[in-house]
């Protein structure tokens, strides 16, 4: 078993390392407050220019489809909403806070780029399953394995045993890490989650998404982000779209999220461009 006992404990000694910048919090602030307006926001927003740099770039992709209309952050917070675009704001900042970290065993390239295909699909899934504002899955497509690089770090040995256990099966990795740590990716991404002072709902797709019936209020949410997840592996490994979905629970997850094994089909026909062009404006900058 690791040395750490919990997830919490792995972070606890990380807190500066996997902090967010104050920008966030004060964002959140200025949403929480009701006097808030659109241009109180952006002003907030624009006193990071990497953070509005990808903000403006990720609102005029195909995510929310203004087709390059949007040119400043309060126009921005007035099309796309403040809440919405807060959940965006704390993904770019996720990833900016762990991407040049300095880990061995991954090529960070490709760990981010295969969270943004992850949360194209969940994006996609939630437009097909109505959900409303469905960018905010995206958010938790691109998080759902974050807590991954804290193992990764924390835990190198045991991390490097794991990966060699899987043999390049991710669905291995989770038992594995139970078996050698006491917990998975899932939960610490959960923790850090709860760290980052992100919405409850966001701390259960991200922490419940390999067992979907595990999450307390938050199933649907869940059960979407382990579908995209799943789906990742038409990328990461080749595996065909029907034996992704032959492989899913036997509790139906198509069901609970109302969307057809046609529908799926159709919308894996349509990631890779909105993949492309998302994946430029949220790693390029």
């Amino acid at each position: 078993m690791s040395k750490y006992s919990s997830p919490a404990q792995l972070l606890e000694s990380e807190r500066d390392l996997v902090s967010l910048p104050d920008v966030v919090f004060q964002l959140q602030a200025s949403i929480g407050d009701p006097r808030s307006t659109a241009d109180s926001v952006g002003a907030v927003i624009s006193r990071d220019p990497a953070l509005t740099a990808r903000l403006l770039k990720l609102a005029n992709s195909p995510i929310y489809g203004f087709g390059g209309r949007i040119d400043t952050v309060s126009r921005a917070v007035s099309l796309v909403g403040m809440e919405p675009l807060y959940n965006l704001a704390l993904a770019t900042c996720a990833v900016g806070a762990f991407r040049n970290i300095p880990v061995q065993l991954i090529d960070m390239e490709e760990f981010w780029l295969q969270n943004v295909y992850c949360a194209v699909v969940a994006r996609l899934l939630a437009r097909e399953a109505k959900v409303l504002h469905p960018e905010r899955l995206f958010v938790a497509g691109l998080l759902r394995s974050i807590g991954s690089l804290a193992i990764y770090m924390k835990c190198s040995d045991e991390a490097r045993e794991i990966l060699l256990a899987s043999q390049g099966k991710r669905a291995l990795v989770p038992m594995l890490e139970k078996d050698l740590l006491g917990f998975t990716y899932a939960e610490v991404g959960a923790e850090l989650a709860r760290m980052w002072r992100m919405p409850r709902w966001l701390q259960e797709a991200i922490g419940c998404h390999l067992f979907p019936e595990s999450a307390s209020d938050y199933v649907f949410e869940a059960a979407l982000i382990h579908l995209a997840d799943r789906l990742t592996d038409v990328l990461m490994e080749g595996d065909a779209v029907e034996d992704v979905l032959a492989e899913l629970p036997e509790e139906d997850i198509l069901d609970l999220l109302g969307v057809s094994e046609q529908q799926i089909l159709e919308l894996m026909t349509q990631v890779y461009y909105e993949f492309t062009e998302v994946a430029h404006s949220l790693l390029s900058v």
